[in-house]
């Protein structure tokens, strides 16, 4: 048994009379945001520095995200286990003809119950631009280093370094109104716990998590893995670089790897305390382990027409 520790695109593939008709296909749109600053120094838990500007998305990858993703990929045969009935996510079909969709209202939730190896070849997906890619190798080489790979020095997208996630969420120079030192104590621009709200509030200092019954702050409030929100819930809440979600609502793979074997968690979930928000705290966990409450989002190169 696994346990987590806390330290202090379009493509549908049909099937027709007598073979698979592919349509047409487009590229997955993801928004993104620049994280600028270069060269910034780390904070005292050692992480943070980047030493040249980059981009993230946005929010995290969404059920609506991963379903392109299998309807590209998993069709015909799901021969690495990427679907599975807990991500919110309907099959139909037979093998050579499987259709994915997500379960109503579902499609903007962040996508939960994917192994850091789903997360790995949904970029290497990404990197050959979507449609029927390689899913082992391109940003990633599964083949070879499997849960433990890091990106290819020439990935078009990848999933982000410690520093480069710890980075989005948590800096803002002080030059540009953050605090002495340059970092948060959350990824929402404060030294103080996020409020709890309700999805579409535009206001700051808002997240999706556990309360705690007592203590403050928010005592009272409990919720569990069935209180996820749609992505962006809170756009009044975004860090310095714009990002959202990375307080709270589902905890995100990251490209560390600690104690040989394990890939780093961080940033809390819907029924995380606000103490996994902080920035110190991180979790890690196998590769191929899949939980309720854990997704990812991605980071790649600013574009040359950016």
């Amino acid at each position: 048994m696994s346990v987590r520790f806390f330290p202090s695109v379009w493509l549908y593939l049909a099937s027709c009379t007598a073979a698979l008709c592919v349509h047409p296909v487009r590229a997955l749109e993801l928004e993104w945001v620049t994280v600028g600053d270069p060269g910034n120094p780390p904070d005292t838990t050692g992480h943070g520095a980047v030493a040249s500007p980059f981009q993230i998305s946005k929010h995290e990858i969404t059920v609506g995200h991963y379903v392109e993703f299998l309807n590209a990929i998993a069709a015909q045969s799901d021969a690495h286990g990427l679907w599975n009935g807990a991500q919110k996510i309907q099959r139909s079909g037979a093998p050579g003809a499987f259709h994915y969709a997500a379960e109503p209202k579902r499609e903007r939730e962040p996508v939960m119950q994917v192994r850091f190896l789903d997360a790995l070849r949904f970029a290497n997906w990404m990197h050959h631009g979507g449609a029927m890619g390689d899913t082992e190798n391109g940003a990633y080489d599964i083949a070879r280093q499997g849960g433990l790979a890091v990106h290819a020095p020439g990935a078009k997208v990848w999933i982000p370094t410690e520093d480069e996630w710890y980075k989005a969420a948590y800096h803002q120079p002080q030059a540009a109104g953050g605090p002495p030192g340059g970092y948060w104590a959350y990824p929402t621009r404060s030294h103080a716990a996020p409020k709890l709200a309700v999805p579409g509030d535009p206001g700051p200092n808002l997240a999706n998590y556990l309360a705690d019954p007592s203590p403050q702050p928010n005592g009272g409030v409990l919720r569990g893995f069935e209180h996820v929100m749609p992505a962006g819930s809170f756009p009044g809440s975004a860090s310095h670089y714009g990002t959202l979600d990375q307080a709270g609502n589902a905890w995100e793979w990251i490209e560390a790897s600690v104690f040989e074997t394990q890939r780093v968690i961080r940033g809390g979930s819907m029924c995380a305390s606000h103490e996994k928000l902080l920035s110190k705290v991180r979790t890690h966990a196998s590769p191929a382990r899949r939980y309720p409450d854990t997704g990812f989002r991605l980071a790649r190169a600013i574009p040359p027409s950016s």
